[in-house]
């Protein structure tokens, strides 16, 4: 699935499963009109794109079962009015197919979305790279990545949209992810970092405390570093600090 955002505000791409002998339209109905509860029994999260800011791209990889299903933003606007009900809904169908299942691509680093954390297979490096992500528990979970501003922390991020948040944007960047999916499901996201400060959270709402996940701990910061290597040749070292933009050399002997 692939996204670009050619809008003026975050949006991401949520698959929803719509089942069996349900019609679509009723589905979309019952959305748009936003009535407050859990979806009908039978619609899961089925992944797809994270939020990411305008002009921005992302891409994952997911291996989908035939069957309707709803491409759905619900990101509001300034005004709280979520964008499905603005007309960001759309139903595709996925048919069946005899060819093999395709591969996921090689991944870097993989996530285990657990409740409530996230479980990541090592240090995500600088560079453009896959990351996979499976979500190993009983919720649905999402892994919603952004880089943050220098001296701001995930939680100072994500009460910049409360709604008695000062005006100006967010103290970071949203950088997509992997969208809410149901227990058992996963796929794979494709991203470029450069060294900085970072964090993955789940905004998927607990059903038991009706809490966001974050703040319930689905919660995970990181720094990705300049990598160093050093070489030497005839009695003079070079120590040279990558990023995928440019490096900086220093020569001692």
């Amino acid at each position: 699935m692939v996204m670009t955002n050619t809008g003026r505000e975050l949006h991401h791409q949520q698959l929803l499963t719509v089942p069996e002998g349900m019609a679509t339209e009723d589905l979309i109905a019952g959305l748009v009109s936003g009535e407050a509860g859990p979806p009908p029994p039978g619609v899961e999260a089925a992944g797809s794109v994270g939020a990411i800011g305008p002009g921005a791209t992302g891409i994952t990889t997911l291996n989908m079962t035939a069957g309707d299903y709803l491409i759905v933003c619900f990101i509001p606007n300034a005004e709280g009015v979520p964008h499905m009900a603005l007309g960001m809904i759309k139903p595709i169908t996925v048919i069946e197919s005899s060819a093999p299942v395709a591969a996921l691509p090689e991944a870097k680093v993989s996530i285990d979305m657990v409740d409530l954390g996230f479980g990541l297979s090592g240090a995500i490096s600088a560079g453009l790279q896959n990351i996979s992500v499976t979500n190993k528990r009983e919720q649905e979970h999402e892994a919603f990545l952004i880089r943050l501003a220098p001296n701001a922390t995930a939680m100072v991020f994500v009460g910049a949209f409360a709604p008695d948040a000062p005006p100006g944007p967010p103290p970071g960047e949203a950088l997509g992810g992997f969208q809410s999916i149901a227990p058992g499901g996963g796929g794979t996201f494709n991203v470029n970092v450069t060294p900085g400060n970072y964090a993955f959270l789940c905004f998927v709402e607990d059903p038991n405390t009706g809490a966001p996940h974050f703040a319930l701990g689905m919660l995970e910061e990181f720094s990705i570093q300049y990598s160093v290597e050093r070489s030497c040749l005839s009695g003079r070292c070079t120590i040279a600090m990558k990023s995928p933009r440019k490096t900086r050399g220093l020569l001692y002997g």
